[in-house]
């Protein structure tokens, strides 16, 4: 495959993983101000690392902001131009729904639909991305363009999950039972639905909301699909089955099987004990690292090896932008 075409695939994966991500993260925290009757600052400011920002301001910010690359609308944009360039090695459905959407964004008024009804227009955007997703898995044959699209997905997601994680750490301290109220429950909760892991989290855990649990849950748990631990799991596999078409080609695979085969035993052979016991900053920055180190190695082996440093940070580019603004 050219590298220019498994370049795309794989950042077109990842920014579509990245939308679907900023979608439920305004989602639960639009239902998490309806839920206790005010702005939740502790929660919306920390989403792009900046303290004191009123929540219109980080929603538009996280939303319709297209000064902002990591927006939702940023991430359908850079998506479908992605896509159109690669509509040999995609299904004309999957191509269809991403461009139908990306159509439906530039109609006059939707930036003011957007701020006026950012609830349903966010979750509508949702929906869509989540069917292309869906799509990809059943028009296209399991093959290298497959592989390329998991792989985006689920570093992506693995990526985001931990950024998330670290970023509401202070809301997850571990805090004696009759210290907890019921905001601190709603504010758990909403961690959990910012990752669309409640319903799953509840099935695992009964009515047993915890800090120390909901940090196991969403990077320990082996099978549920939105944990770090099964999306590194499933992005090795991807990378593995890419490895060997260019090992029986003769060729290298390159570190990033290595490095992303260290992170994914780091994790699956942690203990959520210990991991509060070292440190929880530290082992999310850790895998954040890795994460970051496995991207770059893949880019040099398979894809373009050119900067694309606006690709690689996500959320946290969101905070120096915002805070660039803020100068202004």
């Amino acid at each position: 495959m050219l590298c220019r075409v498994a370049d795309d695939l794989y950042w077109a994966a990842r920014y579509v993983e990245r939308g679907i991500a900023v979608s439920r993260l305004i989602d639960v925290t639009r239902h998490l101000e309806l839920d206790v009757g005010t702005e939740e600052s502790d929660f919306w400011g920390p989403l792009v690392g900046a303290i004191g920002l009123s929540a219109e301001d980080v929603s538009f910010f996280l939303l319709s902001d297209e000064k902002n690359p990591d927006s939702l609308i940023s991430s359908v944009r850079h998506a479908r131009e992605l896509a159109r360039g690669i509509r040999e090695s995609i299904s004309s459905e999957m191509w269809e729904e991403l461009n139908t959407l990306y159509q439906s964004l530039a109609l006059p008024g939707a930036e003011r639909r957007a701020q006026g009804d950012s609830l349903s227009f966010q979750r509508l955007i949702r929906e869509r991305l989540q069917h292309f997703q869906g799509l990809a898995g059943s028009t296209l044959a399991h093959d290298e363009p497959w592989h390329f699209l998991m792989l985006g997905t689920y570093l992506e997601r693995a990526d985001g999950v931990v950024r998330l994680v670290a970023r509401q750490a202070h809301l997850l301290a571990p805090r004696a039972e009759e210290e907890t109220t019921d905001a601190d429950m709603v504010r758990w909760l909403a961690v959990l639905r910012s990752c669309g892991s409640a319903e799953a989290y509840a099935r695992f855990y009964s009515l047993r909301v915890e800090p120390i649990r909901i940090v196991e849950f969403l990077l320990l748990n082996p099978v549920f699909p939105q944990s770090v631990r099964f999306a590194l799991g499933a992005a090795d596999d991807a990378l593995s089955a890419v490895a060997a078409l260019r090992t029986a080609a003769g060729n290298e695979p390159g570190p990033g099987l290595r490095t992303l085969g260290r992170v994914r035993g780091e994790v699956e052979h942690a203990a959520i004990d210990e991991v509060f016991e070292a440190g929880l900053a530290e082992f999310l920055f850790g895998v954040q690292r890795s994460i970051a180190q496995v991207s770059d190695e893949i880019t040099a082996t398979y894809l373009r090896d050119e900067p694309q440093a606006s690709r690689l940070v996500g959320v946290a580019r969101a905070a120096m932008l915002m805070a660039a603004q803020q100068q202004q």
